[in-house]
C-alpha cells in the first residue's frame, strides 16, 4: 500500500484530513495534507537548497586558503580580507544565502512524510528562512544603493565603517524582527500550505517582514543600475557644479581613449549580481502575489519558482568567482616588488567594481571626490590629464595601459 493512498491521493487519513480542511470552525489549520505530485516538487525545492549550500560551503573554503595564502606571503599584514565596502557585503550576503538555504532544507522532512504540521520542526523552518530572506534581500539594496552613489559620485568608496554598520544594522533588525513576532504567538509560523512560513493572521508582518523588502530590492536594482550603464556608456554625466544635475549627449561624442570601453565593461559586470537576483526572485514574486490575491497557482509553478529561488546561493557563489574575483582576496598575493611593477600597468580609469580612486595616472576624473568630469571643448576629443610633473613617456605608457582589460 502506497503512503499516498490516504484521501484524495494524499498521505493522509480520514482524521488528518478533516483537521487540513480550512473551515469557519478551524480558519487557520494546523496540518497541511500533500499529494504525491506536491512531495515531489517540494524535493526538488530541497534540492536546490543543498546545492546552494554545497556552492557555498565551497566559497567558505577558499575564502579560508585565500586568507592562509595572504598570511604566508605576506606576514606583515599588509592585506585585509574585508578590505573594501563589496568585500563586507558580499561576505555578508553569502551568509544570508546559507541561512536561507539551510531554512529551506527543512522541506526534506514534508517531502518524506507527506505532512505538514505546526510544532518546534515548523517554527525553527520559518525562523531560519524568514531571517535569511530578509537578510539577502536589505543586503541586495544596500549594495545596489552603495555602488550607484560610489560609482558615480565618488562618495563612499573606501567606507569601511559605513558599511560595517550598516551590514550590522541588517543583522540586528533581521533578528528583532524575526524574533520578536514568533517570540510573542507560538503558532506565528504555520503551514503555508507546503512549507512552513507566518501565519495569514499577520497579513502585515508577511509583506513587511519580507516580500515588500523582496520588491524594493528589485525595483531598486533597476532603478540605480540602469542609469549607472548610460553613466559608464559616456551616456550620462554629472554636473561638475550641482551634484544633483545630469546630462544626456551622444554615447561617440562623450567617449575617452579607452576609458568609456572599460568604464562600459566594469558596469556590465555590476549588473549581473543585481540582475540575478531580479531573475530569481521576480517567477516567485509573481507566483505568491497571485496566491495573496486569491488567483489559483498551480502547485507545480509555486515549486518551479521556489526551486529557483533557492538556488541564488549558488547563483552568487558563481558570480563572486567569474565576474568579480578581486573580492576577498580572491587576486593571488603581490610581494613588494611585484605590487610595484602592477601599478605600472594599472589603467588610467578607476575601476567601478571596485570603487578605488586612481592615485598617479587618469582620464579627466576628480581626484579629490572621484566622480568623473566631462573634457571640454567644442569638439569634444578625448584627451588625458596627468598629474605634473609628467614626461612624454609617461603620456605614451597611458595611452597604450588603456587597452587593458580592467582587473576585476
Amino acid at each position: 500500500m502506497s503512503a499516498f493512498d490516504g484521501i484524495h491521493g494524499t498521505a493522509c487519513n480520514a482524521e488528518l484530513y478533516q483537521q487540513s480542511l480550512k473551515l469557519p470552525s478551524n480558519p487557520q489549520p494546523s496540518i497541511a495534507c500533500l499529494t504525491h505530485g506536491q512531495t515531489i516538487g517540494l524535493a526538488l525545492a530541497a534540492e536546490a537548497c543543498f546545492i546552494s549550500v554545497a556552492f557555498i560551503i565551497v566559497i567558505f573554503v577558499l575564502i579560508v586558503r585565500n586568507v592562509l595564502r595572504y598570511r604566508r606571503a605576506l606576514p606583515n599584514g599588509d592585506w585585509r580580507l574585508l578590505r573594501l565596502p563589496a568585500d563586507i557585503y558580499t561576505l555578508s550576503l553569502l551568509i544570508f544565502d546559507m541561512v536561507m538555504a539551510l531554512g529551506g532544507a527543512f522541506d526534506v522532512r514534508w517531502a518524506s512524510s507527506g505532512i505538514v504540521t505546526t510544532g518546534s520542526y515548523c517554527s525553527a523552518q520559518g525562523i531560519i528562512h524568514q531571517m535569511g530572506a530578509l537578510g539577502v534581500a536589505l543586503t541586495i539594496l544596500i549594495m545596489a544603493v552603495h555602488t550607484s552613489i560610489s560609482a558615480v559620485w565618488g562618495v563612499g568608496i573606501k567606507a569601511r565603517r559605513l558599511s560595517f554598520g550598516l551590514m550590522g544594522f541588517t543583522w540586528v533588525f533581521s533578528a528583532l524582527w524575526v524574533g520578536l513576532g514568533n517570540g510573542l504567538d507560538k503558532n506565528f509560523q504555520v503551514p503555508a500550505p507546503f512549507w512552513c512560513w507566518i501565519s495569514p493572521r499577520y497579513g502585515v508582518e508577511r509583506m513587511v517582514g519580507e516580500y515588500l523588502w523582496f520588491w524594493i530590492a528589485l525595483f531598486a536594482s533597476i532603478i540605480t543600475y540602469i542609469p549607472l550603464y548610460f553613466f559608464a556608456n559616456g551616456s550620462l554625466s554629472v554636473d561638475e557644479k550641482k551634484w544633483y544635475k545630469f546630462h544626456l549627449r551622444h554615447s561617440s561624442a562623450s567617449g575617452r581613449v579607452g576609458c568609456s570601453e572599460a568604464r562600459r565593461r566594469d558596469a556590465l559586470r555590476l549588473l549581473y549580481l543585481p540582475l540575478s537576483y531580479s531573475f530569481l526572485i521576480l517567477p516567485l514574486s509573481v507566483a505568491r502575489w497571485s496566491q495573496f490575491s486569491h488567483h489559483h497557482v498551480p502547485s507545480a509553478a509555486t515549486f518551479f519558482c521556489l526551486s529557483i529561488f533557492q538556488l541564488s546561493g549558488a547563483a552568487n557563489v558563481i558570480l563572486l568567482l567569474t565576474v568579480r574575483p578581486r573580492i576577498l582576496l580572491f587576486t593571488p598575493p603581490l610581494n613588494s616588488t611585484e605590487k610595484s611593477k602592477s601599478e605600472l600597468g594599472r589603467p588610467c580609469a578607476p575601476s567601478l567594481a571596485q570603487f578605488e580612486r586612481p592615485t598617479e595616472m587618469r582620464c579627466v576624473d576628480d581626484l579629490e571626490d572621484g566622480s568623473w568630469k566631462s573634457t571640454s571643448g567644442d569638439s569634444r576629443k578625448s584627451e588625458l590629464e596627468l598629474p605634473s610633473p609628467v614626461s612624454s613617456k609617461t603620456l605614451v605608457e597611458c595611452t597604450v595601459v588603456h587597452n587593458v582589460p580592467l582587473p576585476l
